[in-house]
């Protein structure tokens, strides 16, 4: 399954949202530099294997309960 979300690496020098989060609520370890994340659409970030594995079983934020659209969680296999 591939997901349309994005995703990036958490560098805690960046501007904006990120910086306040410190945790991947999924495992909850500590996010550390150059960690692989994905961006949810109410701009949750969690560690990119948690987050893909968590929504192969629910389509919701983990932290806010906020509903994934599922046409974001739409895999490539149409190819």
């Amino acid at each position: 399954m591939d997901f349309h979300l994005p995703k990036g690496v958490y560098d805690p020098g960046r501007d904006g949202s990120e910086k306040k989060i410190r945790e991947c609520v999924i495992c909850m370890m500590d996010f550390v530099y150059g960690d692989p994340i994905r961006f949810l659409p109410c701009m949750h970030i969690y560690h990119l294997d948690c987050i893909d594995d968590w929504l192969m079983r629910s389509f919701t934020c983990p932290s806010c309960m906020e509903p994934v659209d599922a046409a974001l969680l739409s895999s490539y296999e149409t190819n």
